[in-house]
């Protein structure tokens, strides 16, 4: 399997991808993503190079955005300060990498998300980060379980965030099975 930055041409298939998994994730009881995310925000990723596509013998089977706490473009830059903020100075926030709207598209237990997280710990240790980082839906508890059996650790809960709940695990050297093309 390949990882190669998203293109704009992407966008479409992402925002259906989220919309497929927003529906999925309902008939489970879960309200996760029942906020639409605008079709802009998706192609602003992309455009700044943070959004990845798998592909799996030329099929698109799963998408992360990585970025960091420190991006130039100001794309994704968290106010630290903010009284609901999820980082704090203390956290070091620069000192990570943030994994977000990550949709692996294979069945349960196929392992691709967990391989995506791999990947992505990958890129922040490569990056002489000391974390990856992420925020789940803050009433998915299943999704908060997922994330600890895959190492993450959870540091806190930002109530007032409806994606606050916040983890994070050690970057680690990767070797898995995503080559990344393109950087």
């Amino acid at each position: 399997m390949i990882i190669t930055r998203a293109a704009l041409s992407d966008v479409d298939t992402i925002m259906s991808w989220r919309r497929e998994r927003t529906a999925w994730l309902a008939t489970r009881g879960e309200d996760q993503w029942s906020i639409p995310l605008p079709r802009s925000a998706v192609a602003a990723t992309v455009s700044a190079g943070q959004t990845w596509m798998v592909w799996d013998d030329h099929v698109a089977t799963g998408t992360i955005t990585l970025a960091a706490a420190t991006d130039a473009d100001g794309l994704w830059k968290p106010a630290h300060d903010a009284p609901d903020a999820l980082w704090h100075p203390g956290d070091d926030p620069a000192d990570a990498l943030y994994a977000a709207k990550m949709i692996p598209l294979v069945h349960s237990g196929d392992g691709l998300g967990g391989e995506l997280l791999d990947w992505a710990g990958g890129r922040a240790y490569a990056a002489g980060l000391t974390w990856l980082r992420l925020d789940a839906w803050t009433t998915n508890e299943k999704l908060h379980d997922y994330y600890r059996q895959l190492g993450f650790r959870h540091v806190r809960t930002v109530e007032s965030r409806i994606s606050g709940a916040c983890f994070q695990r050690a970057a680690q050297p990767y070797d898995g099975r995503l080559k990344t093309d393109g950087g």
